[in-house]
């Protein structure tokens, strides 16, 4: 079974319980980030306020994410650890969504056009821990070369089947898998077919490095470029089942048509 990478949560004063055990999931073979050092970074929580999934601040009042996040209500931005610290009081910007946008042929059960805008009720400022991270500017970029290492960050789980998601935020480096192994027999055997709109990334090596769920709708950073967002993938960490991200570049035009209206 293929499950997206989000997850929905509680958030108490010491304790943070998953609500649904088979939609969880965190950065797998990661480490702990120097706090607001990925200061687009951004914590989506729900209309129960769980907080589900992340995303990236691509302007002073959008962020994107996965489509598959649904019922978002705020955006957290410069948070470092989730639960509640006197240090990260004067860091953090919390922002109501007006709108969310999913792709308009976003398709759940083919898991297509994984992609969505969220507009907030209101920009935020600028700061040390809250930064904006731009899209790729060119439409027409070419692909990114299977080997290429990235990165991807998130507060989802560090483990299959983990109860608590991450306090912190997490970063891994992952590598770029080329279409036609993602989608072999060994791989994902065409189900669900990994299109030219997707990458996959994961371990090639001895070391298990990969998203998982909790991580939905955050970056994939490659050379220092916004190249993906967060989408699926089967279980965590599995070598020959690599995490699925949205291809940015192939969703330019959309998204800056959507940002003007």
């Amino acid at each position: 079974m293929v499950f997206f990478k989000a997850a929905s949560f509680w958030t108490s004063a010491v304790l943070l319980l998953c609500l649904h055990s088979g939609d969880c999931s965190e950065i797998i073979g990661g480490k702990e980030v120097k706090p607001h050092s990925l200061p687009y970074m951004a914590l989506l929580e729900d209309s129960t306020g769980g907080k589900v999934c992340g995303g990236i601040l691509i302007q002073e009042q959008w962020v994107l994410t996965a489509a598959h996040c649904v019922n978002i209500k705020k955006v957290w931005l410069g948070v470092h650890s989730i639960t509640i610290n006197n240090e990260e009081k004067e860091s953090r910007q919390v922002r109501k969504v007006k709108s969310q946008i999913p792709h308009p042929c976003y398709d759940r059960e083919y898991t297509v056009n994984d992609i969505m805008l969220l507009k907030l009720d209101k920009k935020v400022k600028p700061s040390k821990a809250v930064k904006v991270l731009p899209v790729p500017v060119k439409s027409d970029q070419q692909d990114v070369p299977a080997g290429s290492v990235c990165s991807v960050s998130g507060w989802g789980v560090t483990k299959n089947n983990a109860k608590t998601m991450s306090n912190v935020l997490q970063s891994a480096n992952v590598t770029v898998i080329d279409r036609p192994k993602c989608n072999s027999p060994e791989y994902y055997n065409m189900n669900p077919i990994i299109t030219y709109t997707m990458l996959c990334a994961g371990s090639v090596g001895k070391t298990r490095e990969d998203s998982c769920q909790g991580d939905s709708g955050g970056p994939l950073v490659c050379g220092g470029e916004l190249q993906g967002v967060v989408s699926y993938g089967k279980r965590c960490g599995i070598k020959t089942k690599p995490g699925v991200y949205t291809m940015v570049s192939k969703y330019l035009d959309w998204i800056k048509t959507t940002m003007k209206k």
